[in-house]
């Protein structure tokens, strides 16, 4: 059995993960065919529906269930109507349930049919749910506020800096060392003090 896999992603790191992916499959018989190209042919093979396999991904507009939910909409499918619904899937009951919840103020009762399409989702599973990224950041302590999140380009207005303890931390890492200097007379003064002593021996005639 060949699968093929359709794909954007070209750099280094990409290629070793789709191996990754390759041999697991390999393990069950499964051949996994990598078709990797430029983004404009990948777009294009999604508008006509020509792909077997592929990986996408969605940068959401804002933290609401509703603006993921929306790409498994029926009519927003990728084929025919130029959605974002790339998997092209249409389920009657998950597109009704859509419809009622898209409006809906949050409640109880919204957040009931939002597991319930959850749930229809996967059932049936138009995605592979497997990819869970994670960030890192390393941040100096004065600076509060930086929790990453993919959901949002205009995190810098909340950011929170304490000036107090950065001029703290500055001076206390900035202190300037001077025990090298101070190493450093010490030596020419070591060095001097012999020469010293010749010259004036040498002055006064004195000999041992």
């Amino acid at each position: 059995l060949s699968l093929f896999f359709e794909t954007p992603a070209t750099s280094p790191e990409d290629k070793a993960r789709l191996e990754w992916m390759a041999n697991q499959l390999r393990r069950l018989n499964i051949q996994l065919v990598v078709r990797a190209t430029d983004y404009n042919r990948f777009q294009e093979k999604m508008r006509k529906g020509d792909a077997q396999l592929f990986e996408w991904g969605w940068n959401a507009d804002y933290p609401d269930p509703e603006n993921f939910l929306f790409l498994l909409y029926g009519p927003n499918k990728k084929v025919g109507a130029d959605g974002e619904n790339a998997s092209n899937y249409d389920n009657p009951e998950f597109n009704r349930l859509f419809e009622r919840m898209k409006n809906m103020d949050n409640g109880p009762e919204r957040l009931a049919i939002i597991r319930r399409m959850v749930d229809i989702a996967r059932r049936d599973a138009p995605w592979a749910w497997g990819v869970h990224p994670k960030q890192f950041v390393l941040q100096h302590a004065w600076v509060h506020n930086t929790k990453l999140n993919d959901m949002a380009n205009n995190t810098i207005k909340y950011l929170r800096v304490e000036p107090a303890l950065r001029s703290a931390r500055r001076e206390a890492w900035n202190r300037p060392v001077v025990w090298p200097l101070w190493a450093f007379i010490g030596l020419l003064i070591a060095a001097a003090v012999p020469a010293a002593i010749g010259w004036w021996r040498r002055e006064h005639g004195v000999v041992r």
